[in-house]
């Protein structure tokens, strides 16, 4: 393990140790990932394959090389450890079920057990894992891959939530805008409907026409070389002519 996983291991038992009541049972450390949980992983041993299996995944996806920083994952036994735990140490973030954080250099995933917890893990975490090879990633995108990954790998083509209501407005004549998207200024904007269309075109370019996947990838290279490359819609709507009436061919047609 390099010299920087080692110092943020130490710095977050250091940190857990202080503030919470219940000991961390376990500790596992998967691909760009070290675990420390207040429950037994065997009682969640789908959710550890999952992430085992989420840095191959978002690697193969987009053609990018993650886990080169650490990434610390905090699993709480329950809210009310979990509450405590971010009151006492990120009061200034806005409360959500589950958090990725960044702070001085080191990154947090943290989540509590619940019938959520499998989503919640796998959306954070690929937060996590995106930044950590990404220098940075524009908050559509970042959402938009966050909500694609987050469901289990089988129902990432065809099986997520959003896809019955994208496919219902793409029958309907309907595709969102995507400058829009690129034009949201932070988080507090994000709405369901902007989480839903980040996540169609997401969709779009990874199971589309390979041209749009092709320019994904050509888009997150030039970031992680600390480009600044030209908005994704202005760069599909040159390479693909009309991504619009393509974004709305693949909803309307897209069946297993």
């Amino acid at each position: 393990m390099c010299t920087s996983a080692i110092f943020a291991a130490i710095c977050s038992v250091i940190l857990v140790t202080g503030v919470s009541q219940s000991p961390w049972i376990e500790t596992r450390s998967v691909r760009g990932l070290t675990i420390y949980s207040q429950f037994p992983l065997s009682e969640v041993a789908e959710i550890q394959q999952d992430l085992e299996y989420l840095a191959e995944n978002i690697e193969g996806a987009l053609a990018i090389r993650v886990g080169e920083r650490p990434v610390t994952v905090l699993l709480f036994n329950g809210r009310s450890e979990y509450d405590r735990f971010v009151k006492q140490q990120f009061s200034d973030v806005p409360y959500r079920r589950a958090l990725y954080i960044e702070r001085a250099g080191q990154a947090f995933v943290l989540a509590y057990r619940s019938r959520e917890l499998a989503v919640d893990l796998r959306h954070e975490c690929t937060h996590a894992l995106l930044h950590s090879a990404l220098p940075v990633v524009p908050l559509w995108l970042d959402e938009g891959l966050a909500e694609y990954f987050e469901v289990a790998r089988d129902q990432r083509a065809f099986g997520h939530p959003h896809l019955k209501t994208v496919r219902l407005w793409a029958n309907l004549g309907y595709a969102p805008s995507l400058s829009k998207l690129e034009a949201v200024p932070h988080m507090d904007a994000m709405d369901a409907a902007k989480y839903r269309w980040s996540w169609a075109w997401v969709h779009f370019m990874l199971h589309g026409p390979a041209s749009a996947r092709a320019e994904l990838v050509e888009y997150l290279q030039t970031v992680a070389q600390y480009g600044v490359p030209e908005p994704l819609s202005e760069r599909l709507a040159k390479r693909l002519g009309d991504p619009r009436r393509l974004y709305l061919d693949h909803f309307k047609h897209w069946t297993r």
